[in-house]
């Protein structure tokens, strides 16, 4: 036997399927017909308004206290708005908050209409989205662009486009993440941002990540990026963020260090100056090594007529490298 919630819920959907004027812009029903507790819905936004265009789609979650409590609601799809948690999906609405606002003959109907007119009418003060409320008091043009690419985002989201799983998003009574049957989406979280998602075929995915890859099969293979790039200058420039030009000289400039570093660099023609001074500091290296070091000799009032013998060997070290040949130093 059904409770009371169930029985209620189970005739609010017949009315509204029987409904010959229903109101525009909202739907819901049922996620299982043997359950009636657990519904969706979609919500579009009010012609006229910044939101028009859009289509949000929502949970709801009743319990076995429905009419007396209201139900839990949560977007489904989550707009930017200063009355919606960017992170739960939940509105803030008085009648679904404050059970003494609350009342029974609220109906479903009345949840979704509430909903819709709330995007168009959001309220500043004590906003749980203080990031849209800024920006709609401090930047409303901003704030317009903002809610302008959430309706774009929704529409993609809603034609099954552009999906994004969220943990976070509204789940059942028993915890587990809410899809709606026939709905291919996952919990959806609309956040403005500068980054564009587009569907690529397979061959460009695979053409872009083998061109990004460092390593090759065969020796010989070639990268299939910079072939479908070598005769567009533009895509070059774009690929290496370089000008052709500018590439080309330093893809030069690094082949000549790379061939001087591996083979030497003869193209190189040393100055007079540059083999003096290299003859110079390979004889003052001799000197250190060949030449011991002496001690000054002590102080002599005298004169020696006759130098010392150390000083004799210098002087024939240093004539002895004078004469060395450049070809042998080398």
């Amino acid at each position: 036997m059904h409770s009371r919630a169930h029985m209620l819920l189970e005739k609010e959907y017949l009315f509204m399927q029987k409904d010959p004027s229903p109101a525009w812009g909202i739907k819901a029903r049922p996620l299982r017909l043997d359950n009636m507790l657990e519904w969706f819905g979609t919500i579009e936004g009010l012609k006229e308004t910044i939101w028009e265009g859009g289509i949000f789609t929502i949970t709801l979650t009743f319990s076995e206290g429905y009419h007396e409590v209201p139900p839990e609601v949560n977007f489904h799809t989550i707009p930017f708005h200063p009355n919606i948690d960017m992170n739960t999906g939940r509105p803030c609405l008085a009648l679904l908050d404050d059970f003494h606002v609350w009342k029974e003959s609220y109906s479903i109907e009345s949840i979704l209409l509430a909903l819709q007119n709330l995007l168009s009418s959001p309220v500043v003060d004590n906003a749980v989205n203080s990031e849209a409320a800024a920006l709609l008091r401090d930047s409303p043009d901003t704030y317009r662009q903002m809610v302008m690419e959430c309706v774009r985002a929704s529409l993609k989201v809603h034609a099954g486009e552009s999906i994004t799983n969220q943990n976070s998003g509204p789940r059942s009574a028993n915890g587990e993440s809410v899809v709606p049957s026939g709905d291919t989406s996952a919990t959806v979280q609309v956040k403005p941002s500068g980054s564009k998602l587009a569907r690529v075929s397979f061959d460009d995915y695979l053409t872009t990540w083998t061109g990004i890859a460092t390593s090759k099969a065969k020796s010989d293979m070639k990268n299939p990026l910079l072939e479908a790039i070598k005769d567009n200058p533009n895509l070059q420039s774009a690929h290496f963020g370089l000008p052709l030009e500018e590439l080309q000289l330093h893809m030069k400039k690094q082949l000549e260090e790379h061939n001087s570093l591996m083979y030497g660099n003869f193209a190189h023609k040393p100055t007079e100056q540059e083999i003096q001074d290299k003859k110079l500091d390979q004889i003052n290296k001799m000197r250190k090594i060949y030449l011991p070091r002496r001690s000054a000799p002590p102080p002599s009032s005298a004169q020696s007529e006759v130098g010392e013998p150390w000083e004799k060997e210098v002087d024939d070290l240093v004539a002895w490298t004078t004469n060395l040949d450049e070809q042998a130093l080398e």
